[in-house]
């Protein structure tokens, strides 16, 4: 336990893995946490029924169309490039909703925020690259537990936001949320990116036996 808490803290201290880390926590605890108000922002807004369930299958769908079209079209330099740019359009199509839009808008708007999420794709490699040869599982293990963390905490923080606020409105700061932290975070996502991997401790040089002169 000690020497996991260790690990972790190590592995925060380092400025290119905590801007990396916080990339993949924070834009999908406030997305997750805004997808979980659909239901209630679709009966506010007095969709069909049904709606709310589109408006949650097009921001999957999105996703999916997000994820393969950068796969497949964008370079890896390409995508390290976008991450930001696409990390701010996982948030901005939120802000919209703060409005009563009609039904099919507000679907194609969780369309583009859920190709947002294609950001991801542009962080593997230099997250990989920033960590230490003997940190990488911990940091793994350290990235799922506070992406399912905060997942499961950002529908509970909106949740209570939404006691206080119309429910468009706080789809609205979900997203506002989502676009501060690409803007906060441009700046150490840009250096991270050009950190180059940490070089292995090298191996102790094998032992050598000097040759005896023949008596």
């Amino acid at each position: 336990m000690g020497e996991s808490f260790t690990g972790s803290v190590r592995l925060l201290a380092d400025p290119a893995v905590r801007a990396l880390l916080l990339a993949q926590w924070l834009p999908p605890a406030f997305v997750a946490g805004a997808e979980s108000l659909l239901v209630p922002y679709a009966a506010v807004r007095g969709y069909p029924e049904g709606t709310a369930a589109l408006l949650m299958g097009c921001s999957a769908g999105g996703m999916l169309l997000g994820n393969v079209a950068g796969a497949r079209l964008l370079t890896p330099a390409a995508r390290e490039r976008l991450v930001v740019p696409l990390m701010a359009m996982f948030g901005v199509p939120l802000l919209p909703l703060a409005l009563d839009v009609p039904a099919a808008l507000a679907a194609l708007l969780m369309l583009l925020t859920g190709a947002g999420f294609a950001y991801e794709l542009g962080i593997q490699r230099p997250f990989v690259d920033a960590l230490p040869e003997d940190g990488r599982g911990q940091a793994f293990g350290l990235l799922s537990t506070g992406l399912m963390t905060l997942q499961g905490t950002g529908p509970l923080v909106l949740g209570g936001v939404a006691e206080f606020v119309p429910v468009g409105g706080t789809l609205a700061v979900a997203g506002a949320c989502t676009l501060v932290i690409a803007l906060l975070l441009r700046a150490p996502l840009t250096r991270a990116r050009t950190v180059p991997a940490p070089e292995p401790e090298p191996a102790p040089a094998p032992a050598t036996v000097e040759p005896r002169e023949a008596s």
